[in-house]
């Protein structure tokens, strides 16, 4: 088995093993908060040196470092299987950069919550609101 950084292995039930089916990777069902959090971790020293993209307002600046180190260094380590057109972490830069870290956090963070196997087609940042 490979151990991919933020996915828990699980040993698959009796019921699976009897009737043929073989171990699951929890990240099939979606990985979970704390996952979702030890991938952060791992990406942190590369978004120490990353520069915020241009264009990023000042507040969401360190939330965009953030995904260019996972872009840097988790992203590589692992397969590619984002079923949504943009990838998530393309959307949540471009959520930051369009609607600033709290709004902008905020969709990131539900796309996330919606990525999921089954789940994908197109998903683009909404426009920004009023003026």
């Amino acid at each position: 088995m490979i151990n991919r950084p933020g996915c828990t292995r699980r040993r698959a039930s009796r019921r699976s093993r009897r009737s043929g089916g073989s171990s699951w990777d929890g990240c099939d069902e979606g990985c979970d908060a704390l996952s979702l959090f030890s991938l952060l971790w791992s990406a942190l020293p590369a978004a120490l040196v990353a520069p915020a993209p241009v264009g990023t307002p000042w507040a969401a600046r360190w939330p965009a470092r953030l995904v260019v180190g996972y872009r840097q260094r988790v992203s590589p380590t692992r397969p590619p299987v984002c079923r949504f057109t943009p990838t998530c972490s393309t959307y949540g830069l471009q959520a930051l950069r369009t609607h600033g870290l709290l709004r902008g956090g905020r969709l990131t963070v539900r796309r996330l919550r919606r990525c999921r196997p089954g789940a994908g087609g197109s998903d683009r940042v909404p426009a920004p609101r009023g003026g």
